[in-house]
């Protein structure tokens, strides 16, 4: 069993524990008070919980600077056990990160040890998971037929990073088009161009991320305002603006059934390695290849960890590491988000429907 416990103390003046205090920043006083420990769920996030404990989201990079340890904020996992205390003028803020392994049984669990010894191929993540929402916030295409209406020009707000509730202004091609009440996706595009991490001549569009949703409630000549009413990660200055777009799918998640293959191809944000459930990814497999919304795919590997790090050893057997269902299906090429994780995915891993030796 894995067992990691991390712990940073920081040397801090109280100008610095001021930082989450005293700084007159607007904090929800119905917002619960922080706990003594707090387990991370699939799918949470920095900018949640502090949305959740600390009252104010927008505490996000605050949180991440005391955890200097954290390389990525979005490199929290599932079963990850945060302790904090914010600290005060006498006593340093404090975070102790007790990485515990979850139970294999759990939905979307992340875990590094082999299962227990059976006879076969390494097949895991059979049993279906029941019906769940899952939040597909990004998309692959070519940049002329994305509609773009306009841009978050400004913000009626101090900070550099804006979230739900925040008041925004766009500057819009076509201000008149808009009236009270209209609802926009606000999104930004990540990479111009996806290249087929095998083959890299083969290229698939750009990568957008969808950022969040924005209600209109004024215009001015050019410029709509709006207010924010979901946001999926920090909105900034500059993101795009166009139509509302779905982002959340609602399905199970059954064993894979057919005889498709491909690899993950990429995903919307600018980090190369996947390491968590709930990640979008893009995958090379779409409606030409018969690919359907709800459809799942295992990720898999033919390696030994410790000297394949490059590439796979094809004279190995495969080795599940994951599972994908897929929430948007384009012509070549489709959207999926991971429900189950053993080990990080990377760009280029395989995935497949059937296992070798199955």
């Amino acid at each position: 069993m894995l067992a990691l416990s991390l712990a940073v103390l920081l040397t801090t003046s109280s100008a610095y524990a001021q930082s989450f205090s005293g700084s007159g920043d607007s904090v929800d006083k119905g917002a619960p008070a922080t706990p003594d420990y707090y387990t991370v769920q699939t799918g949470d996030t920095l900018w949640d919980i502090s949305r959740t404990f600390l009252g104010n989201p927008d505490y996000w990079p605050r949180l991440w600077s005391i955890n200097d340890y954290i390389t990525n904020p979005h490199w929290i996992y599932p079963g990850n056990r945060i302790a904090f205390r914010m600290g005060t003028d006498v006593e340093p803020p404090a975070v102790d990160l007790q990485v515990t392994e979850p139970e294999l049984t759990q939905p979307g669990a992340l875990s590094f040890e082999y299962p227990e010894s059976q006879c076969g191929p390494d097949v895991r993540f059979t049993r279906t998971l029941p019906s769940n929402k899952y939040d597909a916030i990004g998309f692959l295409a070519d940049s002329d037929d994305v509609e773009v209406y306009g841009k978050v020009y400004k913000a009626r707000s101090g900070h550099f990073w804006l979230s739900q509730g925040n008041l925004i202004y766009m500057k819009m091609d076509d201000a008149d088009a808009y009236d009270c009440g209209d609802t926009v996706s606000v999104f930004r595009r990540t990479e111009k161009t996806v290249r087929d991490p095998n083959e890299h001549k083969t290229k698939y569009g750009s990568a957008y991320r969808l950022v969040g949703e924005a209600r209109v409630v004024h215009r001015v000549g050019d410029i709509v305002a709006a207010v924010v009413r979901n946001s999926y990660t920090e909105i900034q200055r500059g993101d795009l603006v166009g139509p509302l777009m779905p982002v959340q799918v609602e399905l199970e998640v059954r064993q894979p059934d057919g005889h498709m293959a491909g690899h993950v191809i990429g995903r919307p944000t600018d980090e190369n390695i996947l390491v968590s459930t709930g990640e979008t990814v893009f995958l090379d497999v779409g409606r030409s290849d018969g690919a359907r919304v709800g459809d799942s795919f295992y990720t898999v590997e033919q390696r030994d960890d410790a000297i394949d790090t490059q590439h796979d050893d094809d004279t190995l057997p495969e080795s599940v590491t994951g599972r994908i269902v897929l929430v948007r299906v384009d012509e070549y090429t489709s959207t999926g988000i991971i429900s189950d994780a053993s080990r990080p995915i990377e760009s280029g891993q395989r995935i497949v429907q059937v296992v070798d030796d199955q």
